[in-house]
């Protein structure tokens, strides 16, 4: 998922070093030996997840200092002012401030201003409820840009202290069909859990709506001084497409019981019966490659901050929002890992099997998909995710015969935002990033970094680090439980 880059990212090098200092030298005593995941608890009924569609011209309009909000630091800025654009639409402004300056310069914090003193700042829709919001995504059912890459949205929510977070930049899911009533683009959903308040903003190629609050009250005054036809597209055509998508799965899974599907010779995992998938959501039957080549590792971004209990709710919201605001039929990551190693079962068909998800536009087949639940550019992966991913590739793998220090030949397909033409062959390692393959920072500069780690432990190897502490002693191997559930026979 592309993300922004916070201003303060550690170099790749010393989060390497750090997330291989946390695993400790002795791979298998994290790898073979880890803690595995939460017990969970199913004995209440399943409730729905609720879904709400609201389009962005029926909210609120705030306008915002491109500066002070932080929509500069995250590579946002305001298109030419030209005073003379739009006639009686809008009055003038002051030109010695028109032009966008670089930040750090003298001016570089000064708003253009109308000629009557008003400053000029960006458009930002904004979305409060009384309730936590949970989760967001925006979708759209026709082309709103030109080109596929051309329009983004920045969303940032409030924290309980009152202040506002980082602004997030919204990746597009992999989609490799036009936008339709039938099935629509979207964003990837973002967790914002108990916030009840987010602000969203539309960009395209780094450029803000400006705007400019009215006198004497009303609705912000949108497109304010410029003659871009960039800026004419956003407000003719792409903010009238855009929904606001309000995903709230309930709470439903506590800790306390001993409900986990075991997989032989490999990690206990989340089972979809046990964080409440409703089967009756899916509308097809998986399909399956007939080998499995190589694994590719996503981020969720959103918030960092969730319960393990919510973690299920973050995993219920993407499945609601995949399957049927999306309709895709089902969740798109064949498993899903949180902070705290839970490792929970993704697309329908079965772990040990080839099922083809839907997470990697132009490379779905012959993968298996794994996200790790969270914003990977603005924190490290913790040492219990790193730890579940690898037990959990490390079975996968080895079940499918894959030797993950080796590269995956595998044959692209056409896609956008892809890499790679359709057709061409790639080798890249077995377990590569997103971002490796299609036009995205996810898994976030953070979760790329502890690929390498990564590698080294599912190998098993001791990862590389600068230099690591002292091993502790290596537990006794963990005793294999019963093997999962059959799965459904492939579909014929």
């Amino acid at each position: 998922m592309r993300r922004v880059r916070p201003n303060a990212v550690p170099r790749r090098s010393m989060v390497l070093a750090s997330v291989a200092a946390a695993i400790v030298a002795s791979p298998f005593a994290v790898v073979i030996a880890g803690s595995d995941p939460r017990p969970t608890d199913t004995s209440r009924e399943v409730p729905p997840t609720a879904v709400e569609q609201v389009g962005l011209t029926e909210l609120a309009t705030a306008v915002v200092d491109v500066a002070e909000s932080g929509l500069a630091a995250a590579g946002v800025r305001l298109p030419e002012i030209d005073p003379s654009a739009f006639g009686g639409a809008g009055r003038p402004v002051s030109t010695p401030s028109a032009r966008p300056t670089p930040a750090g310069t003298p001016d570089a914090d000064e708003a253009p201003r109308m000629a009557d003193g008003r400053p000029v700042g960006a458009a930002v829709h904004h979305i409060v409820r009384d309730t936590p919001l949970k989760m967001v995504a925006f979708t759209w059912d026709r082309a709103i840009s030109q080109k596929s890459d051309d329009t983004s949205m920045l969303l940032r929510a409030r924290e309980k202290d009152g202040s506002w977070g980082d602004w997030i930049t919204l990746d597009r899911v992999d989609a490799q069909h036009a936008p339709s009533p039938e099935q629509p683009m979207g964003t990837e959903p973002v967790w914002v859990g108990d916030a009840k308040e987010v602000q969203v903003a539309m960009t395209d190629g780094g450029l803000a709506i400006p705007a400019a609050e009215p006198q004497g009250g009303g609705l912000a005054e949108l497109g304010i001084g410029t003659a871009s036809t960039v800026i004419k597209t956003l407000l003719t055509t792409a903010l009238s497409a855009v929904k606001a998508t309000l995903i709230s799965p309930e709470s439903l899974l506590s800790l306390g019981s001993s409900l986990l599907t075991p997989l032989l010779g490999g990690p206990s995992v989340v089972a979809r019966a046990q964080w409440g998938a409703d089967e009756g959501m899916r509308c097809s039957q998986p399909a399956f490659s007939p080998a499995m080549r190589g694994a590719i590792i996503h981020h969720t971004a959103g918030s960092n901050d969730y319960t393990p209990q919510q973690s299920a709710e973050i995993v219920r919201g993407i499945y609601a929002y995949h399957a049927r605001t999306l309709n895709w039929c089902d969740i798109g990551y064949n498993v899903l890992v949180d902070k705290y190693g839970q490792v929970f079962e993704g697309a329908f068909g079965g772990l040990d099997r080839n099922v083809e998800g839907t997470h990697t536009g132009g490379f779905n087949k012959s993968t298996v998909g794994v996200s790790m639940i969270g914003n990977l550019d603005q924190v490290a992966p913790s040492t219990a995710m790193v730890s579940a991913v690898s037990r959990f590739l490390r079975w996968r793998l080895g079940k499918a015969g894959v030797n993950p220090a080796s590269t995956a030949q595998l044959t692209a397909e056409s896609f956008s935002d892809s890499k790679f033409p359709a057709g061409a062959q790639t080798n890249l390692p077995v377990i590569s990033g997103h971002r490796d393959y299609n036009n995205t920072s996810c898994p976030g500069e953070l979760g790329y970094a502890a690929l390498a780690p990564i590698r080294a432990m599912v190998g098993g190897t001791a990862p590389p680090a600068e230099p690591a502490p002292p091993a502790s002693p290596t537990p006794p191997p963990a005793t294999p439980g019963p093997s999962a559930p059959a799965s459904p026979p492939p579909p014929a």
